[in-house]
């Protein structure tokens, strides 16, 4: 599987071992939003994503195409057209340092138990994986969870990756609210042996993530942000994020696109795709546009 299609499922719906403080401002009933009112001559239109669901999904959201076809521009998370180069800044940003082995990351039991339970799950163990830092290799092991239900997925037709791919084919512009090295900081920013703490613990609590999966995709297929937003709040996790953690892959990133998406969206009518859960939520960007003055409104049929 693609490796920029791992990274981008954890660090897009960034869900997993994830626990948010805000409360839930009831924003539910649809994946796609219309912003409208203050400065802006034309609307646009936020799409809340799953980053490794098919692309055929569309056909099934309310007014996707026609929003799409309307707006002058699109507006990801990155701009995913150069897929070559973004393949191999992934790669190389999950390098092990040389400096560094598993050996110093684990005892010798702890070595032991994870190279048995990433065998058995994704049929590698850290003697294959030692090339990769231990984020690289949680995300792999989230993306095998994941592809249980979505089997045969082609990492080329996913939601994000083929919209702007209709963009390209209308000529349209598309805008990156980051850069894959703002993502990278995001995923990679922990130490070393916190990474390394993380992965053994998600191992050593395997049931507790496949059951979080299920819970997300069916509120996702179910157009429920808030069910998806609830799964975060439940503060069962037995391998909790630090609130610094958290604010790193969800809070910061939202806000920074708050200081780029007015002008964006003042000078073009734009179509934005970002991740689900960075919609929901008082740091969320439905309910950010909303205390701007913008009119947020549920596209439920066009």
């Amino acid at each position: 599987m693609n490796l920029k299609i791992k990274i981008l499922a954890l660090a897009l719906l960034s869900t997993t071992n994830v626990v948010f403080s805000q409360t839930n401002i009831g924003k539910t009933g649809a994946l796609l939003w219309k912003i409208s009112g203050k400065d802006l001559s034309k609307p646009s239109y936020l799409l809340g994503t799953f980053h490794i669901k098919p692309a055929e999904f569309l056909d099934s959201i309310p007014g996707v195409k026609a929003a799409l076809s309307a707006a002058e521009q699109v507006v990801g998370e990155l701009t995913l057209t150069d897929q070559a180069k973004l393949q191999m800044q992934v790669q190389q940003a999950m390098m092990m340092p040389s400096d560094t082995t598993y050996q110093m990351l684990y005892s010798d039991e702890e070595y032991q138990f994870v190279s048995e339970q990433l065998t058995a799950s994704i049929g590698a163990g850290l003697d294959q994986l030692k090339m990769l830092i231990p984020s690289g290799i949680s995300m792999i092991y989230v993306m095998a969870t994941y592809q249980k239900y979505f089997p045969g997925n082609n990492p080329a037709n996913t939601i994000d990756i083929v919209i702007q791919k209709i963009a390209t084919e209308n000529n349209k512009p598309i805008l990156g609210l980051e850069t894959i090295d703002d993502q990278f900081k995001a995923l990679f920013g922990a130490s070393l042996k916190r990474q390394a703490e993380r992965l053994l613990c998600s191992l050593k609590n395997p049931d507790y993530g496949i059951k979080q999966a299920e819970a997300i995709i069916e509120g996702y297929n179910q157009f429920d942000l808030d069910k998806i937003y609830n799964i975060t709040l439940i503060n069962d996790d037995p391998c909790p994020s630090s609130q610094q953690e958290t604010d790193k892959l969800n809070k910061n990133r939202n806000d920074r696109w708050m200081q780029a998406l007015p002008d964006i969206m003042k000078q073009k009518s734009s179509f934005i795709a970002v991740g689900a859960l960075h919609l929901v939520g008082e740091d969320g960007l439905l309910y950010q546009l909303e205390k701007s003055g913008y009119a947020v409104e549920p596209v439920l049929a066009w």
